[in-house]
């Protein structure tokens, strides 16, 4: 039975920064804008854009700075999270230089770089001695993240029109293609309850040659192209509104108590009853995603197995528990699972010193992930919500923290005695009475390399075998310029997915 204390922090918000990449794709391109941001109508942060025009060696140039802050409650605590993105660009919208702070605790993650020769070389650097970097191609038409607007204030839309825009997705890092096809005018409901009559462009996106529905929205524009609006069905439904700064203080001026409560608004309820979830070891679920085919969602692996379902968008997902005997081997992973990154700071002096501690005269690679696992477990005792996402190394030092502070420390103690590891993101099965919680929420955990096959354990539950209500949807050594893509199935799935466990044992 677990003590109160590990009832705190059973489950994870969403998602660390999927917000703050997702929105970027239709901010504003004026000299200063404000945006309110909604979730399920609740304000939850605010976007501001401001541009200066510089001078660099007689050459006009433009500083764009956007910055965005979200605040948002996790049961009985709050967190924010912020995101400052700026850029030099020419009048004609080509970026030359880029420079993304994010900030999902007390550690600062910042993404900078400069092109040279058709090339963008980003360097994540965390401010604690980790570098990487990445060399990604850059053309001209690459855009910023208000690319779109930008586009459209030159020469506004008319109905029919298609363009195709690239654009850079902050702490996605990456370049995305988005199509933006406008439709007619429409009556819109602003912020305030007016009615404006604006136009709609539906945005889609690709990324390396693949869909993002994720990424997808609804502009609407004015007739001089501003997005005064922008709608998206990500996390049940994010709205962005164009308003004044006294709005924004306003909304921001909301007591915690009144903001929604994001871990209670993204559980997945199911109609059966998992008696007791925590020693259940098989399930067979039938699951459904409303707008697309799970399969692209759900990996198969030791743990989970996929059968078709009934429909393109169903399948059938039996998940079993997992020892470091059980199930096919797999090939050797790659060093980026046993290197140190900024997320997985397993080269951190205390990281290494609270490793050695726990594991103590164990010698096998499983005893030693096992004892690690249970002194996070057993030493993280402040189970809160307050922070977004933190690194190993403050962890390691705050001893703080909800489901994925735990994996992140048990990860990186993991590799700092030589066992591979990486972070499953998924789902978990939570029947808690206390917090009025009752489905499947969001939820963190680690995974070693032991015997030649990767092995599941959740340090949040002080478990060495996960029982059968974790279902992954995705697995990340946490490394490279973009940590947090890993993390997109989640938003991918919020509000459209249905869980049917079929047989439980």
């Amino acid at each position: 039975m677990f003590r109160r204390h590990d009832d705190k922090a059973p489950l994870r918000r969403a998602l660390p920064g999927v917000v703050l990449l997702l929105l970027a794709a239709g901010q504003a391109r004026a000299q200063e804008a404000w945006d309110a941001i909604f979730l399920k109508d609740n304000p939850i942060g605010h976007v501001h854009t401001f541009i200066e025009k510089l001078n660099e060696k007689g050459r006009e140039l433009y500083r764009v700075r956007q910055d965005q802050v979200y605040t948002i409650r996790r049961l009985d605590d709050a967190v924010t999270m912020k995101l400052m993105y700026g850029t030099i660009e020419t009048p004609e919208g080509e970026v030359l230089r880029l420079d993304t702070r994010t900030l999902t605790s007390d550690s600062e993650i910042r993404v900078h770089g400069d092109v040279i020769k058709g090339e963008m070389k980003l360097i994540m650097d965390t401010g604690q001695g980790h570098k990487q970097e990445k060399v990604i191609p850059w053309g001209p038409d690459v855009r910023g993240p208000y690319g779109a607007e930008q586009s459209m204030a030159k020469k506004p839309m008319e109905e029919g029109e298609v363009r195709v825009i690239k654009s850079y997705v902050p702490d996605l890092n990456r370049v995305v293609d988005f199509t933006y096809k406008a439709g007619g005018n429409f009556e819109v409901v602003m912020g305030d309850r007016s009615k404006r009559v604006l136009r709609k462009i539906d945005q889609t996106a690709t990324l390396d040659g693949r869909r993002q529905t994720v990424l997808d929205a609804v502009l609407w524009a004015d007739s001089g192209g501003q997005v005064l609006k922008l709608e998206t069905d990500m996390m049940g439904g994010i709205t962005m509104l164009r308003t004044t700064r006294e709005a924004i203080d306003s909304l921001s001026n909301r007591r915690p108590s009144n903001r929604l409560d994001e871990i209670r608004s993204t559980i997945i309820p199911i109609g059966k009853i998992i008696p007791n979830p925590r020693a259940t070891r098989y399930v067979k679920y039938g699951i459904a995603l409303k707008d697309g085919d799970p399969s692209e969602v759900f990996p198969a692996d030791n743990r989970q197995a996929i059968e078709a379902g009934s429909d393109k968008n169903s399948l059938v997902l039996s998940v079993n528990t997992g020892g470091p005997t059980e199930g096919a081997s797999s090939p050797e992973p790659d060093a980026v699972y046993a290197r140190p990154n900024a997320i997985i700071a397993s080269d951190d002096s205390v990281v290494r010193r609270k490793a050695q501690a726990a594991i103590g005269d164990a010698t096998t690679p499983w005893e030693k992930a096992t004892r690690i696992s249970h002194w996070v477990f057993e030493n993280i005792r402040e189970k809160n919500f307050a922070v977004a996402f933190a690194p190993a190394n403050e962890v390691a030092r705050n001893l703080t923290g909800d489901c994925s502070e735990h994996a992140v420390l048990a990860a990186a103690m993991s590799r700092a005695v030589g066992i591979p590891s990486r972070v499953a993101v998924g789902l978990l099965f939570v029947d808690n009475e206390r917090q009025g919680i009752k489905g499947f929420g969001y939820h963190v955990w680690h995974e070693v390399y032991v015997n030649n096959r990767w092995v599941a354990l959740d340090a949040s539950w002080d478990q060495t075998s996960v029982d059968a209500t974790h279902i992954k949807l995705a697995d990340t050594a946490l490394d490279g310029v973009a940590p947090f893509e890993a993390f997109l199935p989640i938003a991918r799935i919020q509000g459209k997915l249905t869980i049917d466990p079929i047989e439980l044992r």
